[in-house]
């Protein structure tokens, strides 16, 4: 989902339960309410895939250590990892 998508949406949700607040400036108020949630939403993805990389840059140094300790833990992890996003998607 795009950002100017979810900024869309999320302006739509707030129109549609700003309207039993007649006395407040709906316009003022839909705008500043959607500015916030975007800017919540670019927040989240940012933090999200800011642990992705470093989680994929541990398994990387964890795959390429000459350790073989930490290259079975990095299968594991990985195999995981397979199981969990396989459940989700299954």
């Amino acid at each position: 989902m795009s950002i100017d998508s979810f900024r869309e949406h999320t302006r739509q949700l707030l129109e549609h339960l700003l309207n039993e607040t007649p006395k407040a400036d709906r316009h003022e108020l839909i705008e500043a309410y959607t500015d916030a949630l975007t800017k919540l939403y670019v927040a989240e993805s940012h933090q999200l895939l800011t642990e992705v990389i470093e989680d994929a840059r541990t398994r990387l140094d964890a795959r390429l250590s000459p350790d073989p300790v930490r290259q079975t833990i990095a299968g594991v992890q990985s195999t995981i990892q397979d199981i969990w996003d396989s459940l989700w998607k299954g």
